[in-house]
């Protein structure tokens, strides 16, 4: 009844995300056959993107599943509810690098990534994403106020040899 309350609400045109604990609660907790039930419930309903993430209900985040804590690993909590009921998902679950998260995204595993605490430790994981896997290579999408001296830095530092330190 929230969700349709809310959608009815939103223009069409603004996407409506559903965050749900995928799977909670050893052994008789919410499971995943429940997420994606309500997954395609959510679906008919207008709720555009599933951010599947796990626990917090009833224990850690890895209770539900009886899983190790590893990166990645609720990644296949999207890829399932993508899957089989074509909802658009968001992957969580220690994401913390750009090519891990292009990964994902290739394989088609989830529609889009949050990095969540990843930005505490980065705030600029963004950029430094776009620079890593070769979109931005020049700065040229940083705050004007660092990315000029960035891009200046990396040209002096092109010439920097690891073997000599000094030089």
């Amino acid at each position: 009844e929230i969700a349709e309350a809310v959608r009815a609400t939103l223009p069409d045109d603004v996407p409506l995300f559903f965050r749900t604990s995928a799977v909670d609660g050893p052994p008789d907790g919410w499971t995943l056959d429940d997420t994606v039930v309500l997954a395609s419930r959510l679906k008919e309903i207008g709720v555009d993107v599933m951010d599947c993430s796990s626990s917090g209900i009833s224990g850690a985040a890895t209770a539900g599943a009886g899983s190790k804590r590893q990166p990645g690993f609720q990644v296949p909590y999207a890829e399932r509810v993508r899957k089989e009921t074509g909802m658009l998902t968001m992957a969580v679950g220690l994401i913390t690098h750009p090519v891990q998260a292009e990964t994902i995204l290739e394989r088609g595993q989830a529609d889009l990534i949050a990095i969540a605490r990843e930005a505490l430790v980065d705030p600029m994981w963004a950029l430094h994403a776009a620079r890593d896997l070769g979109h931005d290579t020049v700065f040229a999408s940083w705050p004007k106020q660092s990315g000029w001296w960035l891009a200046a830095r990396q040209k002096t530092c092109e010439f920097y040899n690891p073997d000599n330190p000094a030089g």
